[in-house]
């Protein structure tokens, strides 16, 4: 009677953790996915009107620049060269009209060379007046070069063109909320794209061609982009992208419609966006309720020509568009994770009663692995075939963990026996160097006794370069020494802050570093740190010798301690505006004898027994370099 109650209560337990188990899965995976899901679509949002902001922008330029090749053009042509030269007005009448017909501009004039009107294609009767105030005339009578962009006209300028583009351009100003107040009851400047080339007879200016564009009402303008970037794509009967042209923060051209079904002309944006976009010229993406619907919206300034802001293009996408994506989407994520769920717990219930004995075997078999032998289980030939597969997958583990501890033994013994030779190779090199030192102490002794006698004669020269030379042998030997060294040294509490200034103190004072400015940024909490204040000492200098040679032209060298957070470690960073290191090299820097400089420069030892030092004290070296920006050595150190 044990026993089978012993495999009912295995049964009821793992019945019941893994429907918990898929229970909290199901309801994780629905927290979770939605509000990925939310978060994603929302990002995707934004990305989506920033895409389409920039394109409707490149669009506007690209207007600007086709109708700038187009009044270029048109003023080189001979019919207009030749009436400017003769002042032939009624040709350049005609002339202007067809030009105004058959490129959609509202203006086109012809300028005197000397900035007066010679003649309108609105207004005939009206010419002799001053043009020179415009920015456009006054850049062409200065340059002789073609000028093109955004600009303003005033009410009295727009008269003179013509009576319907004066009705064209008053607005009048609807009050909105949440908009920057307004004293005046109607908008009355006209915005434009303004062009103007110069007429030239044999490199002599003869006139200016003037043309423009206005965007007050201007509705073919804001859709034709619309058409573009949104592809009259709709939802629920509305547009689902809109586009918008701003005077200042009043809408002056837009296929956004009010409540009654008009284009919402004269409706303000709100002060916020106002101030980002035309007080700061910067661009604002956000959810905006615009006029009577909530939109994910974009602004970006318009410029004139001398990058003054002088209004806004704006793109929105309705926020509906977004909302079904996510209803649907979220409907269909939700019947996924039920059906998953469903088929989830009918697969583990199943899977429960039918692996519940030979779980219990395995379990009594981990027992006997947590105890250190390599217990295998025994197949029983009354098992389904699934069983006896996971009885033999079971016993296979067991072989690889008696496998895996074998080699491991193997490796450790070998790592043993490599440790042991590489101790033995840097006794051997250190006693090598030791024998070494003295004749070439010898050699160093006498050559220079010889190069004094030598002076002035032929040999002298020869004499310098066995002295050189016989120097660099012996800065050699002392690397190998210094890297060589296994000695733990005297160790004490130390002031790491004190250390760096006393290896500082000595530095400053060589000639390597006259052109080097050393910060110093050390930390007044640092705590006390156990080391051979001499190595540390020559830690420093090495690393703060190699930041001078990588410095030839002078820079800046930081030296800066502070304590890393969580785990108390002092913490030294050195850092250089040198040449770098590329990442070729990187790797190998702190190998012995690998250097990059130049021959005679340098032995290769010192970055390694910086290293050697810094693991002798228990501590860790991390390096970061990039070619023509400098290095930076981070070295962190226990504390107490």
């Amino acid at each position: 009677m044990i026993k089978p109650l012993a495999r009912s209560s295995i049964r009821f337990k793992l019945v019941v953790s893994l429907l918990a188990i898929v229970f909290l899965a199901g309801v994780l995976s629905v927290i979770v996915g939605l509000s990925a899901l939310n978060t994603n679509l929302v990002r995707d949002a934004y990305a989506t009107v920033r895409a389409n902001l920039a394109s409707t922008s490149e669009l506007y330029q690209e207007e600007i620049e086709n109708r700038s090749r187009v009044v270029q053009h048109l003023a080189g042509t001979p019919e207009i060269v030749r009436a400017a030269v003769a002042g032939d007005r009624p040709a350049l009448f005609d002339k202007l009209n067809q030009i105004k017909r058959d490129f959609g501009f509202d203006i086109v004039d012809v300028v005197n060379a000397d900035g007066t009107m010679l003649v309108r294609a609105n207004n005939f009767g009206a010419f002799g007046d001053g043009m020179a105030g415009y920015r456009t005339i006054q850049e062409v009578l200065r340059s002789h070069t073609p000028v093109a962009g955004t600009g303003l006209l005033v009410y009295e300028d727009i008269a003179r063109e013509g009576a319907d583009l004066a009705s064209r351009t008053v607005i009048p100003i609807v009050p909105t909320s949440h908009a920057r107040p307004r004293s005046a009851p109607a908008e009355e400047r006209a915005l434009v794209i303004k062009i103007a080339a110069p007429i030239l007879d044999r490199d002599r200016l003869a006139g200016i061609l003037y043309a423009a564009v206005l965007l007050n009402n201007n509705a073919e303008f804001v859709d034709r982009f619309k058409r573009l970037v949104f592809k009259d794509e709709k939802i629920d009967g509305k547009d689902a992208g809109t586009t918008t042209v701003f005077l200042g923060d009043i809408r002056i051209a837009t296929n956004v419609l009010d409540a009654s079904g008009r284009r919402a002309i004269g409706t303000q944006v709100s002060e916020e966006v106002y101030r980002k976009v035309f007080a700061r010229g910067e661009t604002w993406v956000g959810k905006a309720f615009v006029v009577d619907d909530w939109y994910i919206s974009g602004y970006t300034p318009l410029y004139d020509f001398d990058r003054k802001v002088l209004g806004m293009l704006y793109v929105g996408v309705l926020k509906k568009k977004f909302d079904v994506v996510v209803r649907n989407t979220t409907i269909s994520y939700l019947l996924v994770i039920l059906l998953a769920t469903v088929l989830a717990l009918s697969l583990s219930g199943y899977l429960i009663n039918l692996y519940t004995k030979p779980v219990k075997r395995i379990i009594d078999a981990s027992t006997e692995m947590a105890l250190g032998f390599y217990h295998r289980i025994e197949t029983d030939p009354h098992d389904d075939q699934d069983a006896r597969r996971l009885s033999q997958a079971f016993n296979g583990m067991v072989d690889a963990i008696e496998e895996r501890d074998r080699q491991l033994t193997d490796l450790a013994d070998r790592t043993i026996l490599k440790s042991e030779k590489l101790a033995s190779i840097g006794r051997m090199a250190s006693g090598i160097a030791h024998e070494i030192n003295n004749p070439l102490t010898g050699v160093l002794t006498y050559s220079s006794l010889l190069l004094e006698d030598m002076k002035g004669t032929p040999y002298e020269e020869d004499l310098k370069v066995i002295r050189d030379e016989t120097l660099r042998c012996r800065g050699i030997v002392r690397g190998i020494l210094d890297f060589a060294r296994d000695a733990k040294g005297e160790r004490a509490p130390a002031d790491l802050n004190a250390l760096i200034e006393d290896a500082l103190r000595i530095l400053e004072k060589h000639v390597s570093f006259q052109n080097i400015k050393i910060v110093r940024d050390l930390a007044p909490d640092l705590p006390r740190v156990n080391v051979d204040a001499a190595e540390i000492r020559g830690v420093i200098n090495n690393l703060a010798v190699n930041a001078a040679d990588a410095m030839p032209a002078g820079g800046r060298l930081t030296i800066a301690t502070s304590v890393e957070p969580g785990t108390g470690m002092a913490v030294i960073r050195v850092a250089d505006t040198g040449v770098g290191i590329g990442e070729e090299s990187l790797n190998m820097i702190f190998e012995p004898f690998f250097t990059t400089k130049d021959r005679g420069q340098g032995t290769g030892l010192g970055l390694p027994m910086v290293y050697g030092a810094v693991q002798r004290h228990g501590g860790q070296i991390d390096v970061q370099s990039k070619v023509g920006e400098g290095t930076e050595f981070t070295i962190k150190l226990p504390a107490g």
